[in-house]
């Protein structure tokens, strides 16, 4: 039933409605990405160190929620489920979504500063004289917190350290425990943690997938072309296409990567509306957290599972580091599952106070963020992944549509 569920959300109609609307702004703001890709770099930089929570931190806590184990296992799934292809539809959404998350973060930033918020689309909705479509983009959105944002992140977690050899309900208990102090903090202690933690995971992971994609740089030439021939529905025998193939691995590679990135979603901009970001700055952040996910780490762990051979991260490591590889995986994948759940409680608590101001059911989702955590550690992957894309996709609906109503008020 989930899988029904996931494949209807995920259909033709799902992914015209947001690469469309990715192409819209992109055009509309005449591919601002390439024109103004030197401005967009400069504009990473911390805000007033007074500020509860700075621009940097804001933009690490949203890096936190994208740049997670969606890039990692998330991917490997992907090129499983639909091909080395689904990598190229990938590249092509994340390309246009980059303007998506834009947009997105634009408007919700803008609408937290004139409002006196910590916003989201859900305030962009309210004064949009859409109650019912707020709270229910609120709720989907805290719903998508324990899916893609706490059973996955765990469930990546737990495959990983079993490789290296730790008992699944361990590793549940051992993830469950690290989150309380983060968890229980609030948003302000979320953004330290993560200013410090995203940085060293993405290091670690991306030194790893470089230097096992390069020392298998004869093999590098055979994955591109895996991947433009599955994208297109080419056979291994070269006979002909194959339109159900390109369906799978279109469908696969735009889901996952909404997944991986989030672009669409309504989520990242929750993070800099909390923090003392400009709305342009929040904007160009949102570029950045897309090229990064989707470009960077995403890439380069496709490269290394396919010039390796590999169909999981796990075996990847382990077919390039023999037994150390668990060891060396683990942790990378427990700090990037790590800053994933606490980013999506970051987001939720700012939900949840929209729909309540009584601070008893932030306590209460806190509490079921920890139990959740072990429960994804220790449950059936598949299932969880479905769960994810099903969330995702309710999410994108009521965000896409405030984006389009309000269109005009963005600024490039």
């Amino acid at each position: 039933m989930l899988d029904l569920l996931k494949n209807a959300l995920w259909s033709f109609p799902t992914m015209a409605l947001l690469t469309g609307t990715g192409v819209y702004f992109t055009f509309k703001s005449r591919f601002y990405p390439l024109r103004r890709a030197g401005e967009i770099v400069k504009s990473v930089k911390s805000s007033d160190p007074a500020s509860e929570i700075s621009s940097l931190r804001g933009l690490m806590t949203s890096l936190g929620g994208t740049v997670g184990v969606g890039s990692i296992t998330g991917v490997a799934y992907a090129i499983v489920q639909g091909g080395a292809g689904a990598l190229f539809w990938m590249w092509v959404s994340s390309f246009f979504c980059m303007m998506l998350k834009y947009a997105e973060n634009y408007l919700t930033v803008k609408e937290s500063r004139i409002q006196g918020v910590r916003g989201s689309a859900a305030y962009l909705l309210k004064n949009m004289k859409k109650p019912k479509t707020a709270v229910f983009f609120a709720v989907c959105g805290i719903l998508a917190s324990f899916g893609s944002g706490n059973l996955a992140q765990a469930n990546a977690f737990s495959l990983a350290a079993t490789e290296a050899g730790a008992n699944r309900y361990a590793a549940g208990i051992l993830f469950a425990l690290l989150l309380i102090p983060a968890v229980l903090g609030g948003q302000k202690l979320i953004a330290r943690v993560n200013g410090v933690l995203v940085p060293v995971a993405a290091v670690l992971f991306l030194s790893a997938a470089l230097g096992i994609t390069i020392y298998n740089y004869k093999e590098i030439p055979r994955a591109f072309s895996d991947i433009f021939r599955s994208a297109f529905g080419v056979s291994q025998a070269g006979a002909g296409f194959t339109g159900a193939a390109i369906s799978l691995a279109m469908r696969t590679g735009i889901s996952k990567g909404v997944f991986s990135h989030e672009a669409g979603m309504g989520s990242s901009p929750i993070a800099h509306a909390a923090a003392s970001t400009s709305p342009l700055d929040a904007a160009r952040f949102g570029i950045i957290e897309v090229f990064a996910d989707t470009f960077a780490v995403s890439t380069l762990t496709a490269l290394a599972l396919l010039t390796t051979h590999s169909e999981s991260a796990e075996e990847m490591f382990f077919v390039c580091f023999g037994s150390a590889g668990g060891i060396l995986l683990a942790p990378a994948v427990g700090i990037f599952a790590y800053a994933a759940v606490i980013s999506w409680c970051f987001y939720s608590e700012s939900l949840i106070l929209f729909l309540s101001k009584r601070k008893i059911f932030v306590a209460l989702y806190r509490t079921a963020v920890i139990i959740s955590a072990f429960f994804g550690c220790i449950y059936n992957a598949e299932s969880i992944w479905n769960i994810a894309d099903i969330f995702n996709a309710l999410m994108l609906f009521p965000n896409l549509y405030a984006l389009i109503i309000r269109r005009k008020e963005i600024l490039y």
